[in-house]
């Protein structure tokens, strides 16, 4: 048994990676047990007492808890979140793909942007904020940012009507993750504003219904299968004593274009 703990199963960013870490392990003869946690620390150490109760060959999290929750002696792998003291971890290029979002809207003509910074707690959207930062001061642009205090989905649309509301000139919008675009986009198209004519966005992740939206989203796509499968590769070494060439694997992003922003104008 290996458990998997994850923040936020509704994000479709998470059931993907989730796919990529229950199919490699099903190969193994291992079953997965699932916990959503909510960031909830009390959440998290009930699964962390369960799985080393179970005798569990280790656990799968967004969440080192190595530091916080010490009495579970259980092999762990940090996924997508890892921080800076994470042992083992598999997580994509969160710097690069800052930079990506950032060069593809310049590249596409902006002029006002607005960066959305996620919650500070963590550290993977905040590499990114950084990144995207730095290659806006570079190519000197006007920019301004926007904190956001929460992956709720109805506080970031409440958090989108403020600011569309308050900054009525932006003509580019920054997004730390595809599900923050959908909810933009449902307050650009409210406002009768047109993407990417008079808006335009990216998002960050290429979840799956950032082909179907309309417009289709222009996003940095990161390999959510592929990051839990390597995750799985790695907690299968440590339960079974096998050799380690790579404690923390990154993984390759890319950027996609598709409809939410402007052409990139050819001289």
């Amino acid at each position: 048994m290996v458990g998997l703990l994850l923040p936020d199963i509704s994000n479709p960013f998470f059931p993907m990676l989730a796919k990529g870490v229950e199919e490699f392990l099903r190969e193994k003869g291992y079953q997965l047990i699932l916990g959503n946690v909510s960031e909830d620390r009390e959440i998290i150490k009930s699964y962390l007492q369960f799985l080393v109760q179970s005798n569990a060959a280790g656990v799968i999290t967004t969440v080192d808890f190595k530091e916080e929750f010490p009495e579970f002696d259980l092999p762990a792998v940090t996924v997508d979140r890892v921080g800076k003291k994470s042992e083992f971890g598999v997580f994509s290029d969160n710097s690069h793909g800052g930079f990506l979002a950032a060069k593809a809207v310049v590249e596409a003509g902006a002029q006002q942007i607005a960066v959305v910074r996620g919650p500070l707690t963590t550290d993977n959207t905040n590499e990114r904020f950084s990144s995207s930062i730095t290659y806006l001061n570079q190519a000197v642009v006007d920019y301004q940012v926007f904190q956001s205090m929460s992956y709720d989905f109805s506080d970031i649309q409440a958090e989108a009507e403020k600011l569309l509301k308050e900054q009525n000139t932006l003509d580019t919008i920054i997004l730390p993750s595809d599900v923050y675009a959908v909810a933009y986009m449902q307050e650009i198209h409210r406002i009768n504003k047109r993407i990417p004519e008079d808006i335009q966005l990216i998002g960050y992740d290429d979840i799956l219904m950032s082909k179907y939206v309309y417009p289709a989203l222009s996003t940095i796509h990161q390999p959510a299968y592929e990051m839990g499968h390597e995750a799985a590769q790695l907690i299968y070494k440590m339960a079974n004593h096998q050799p380690i060439d790579q404690k923390q694997i990154k993984l390759k992003v890319s950027y996609v274009e598709r409809d939410s922003t402007r052409k990139i104008k050819e001289n």
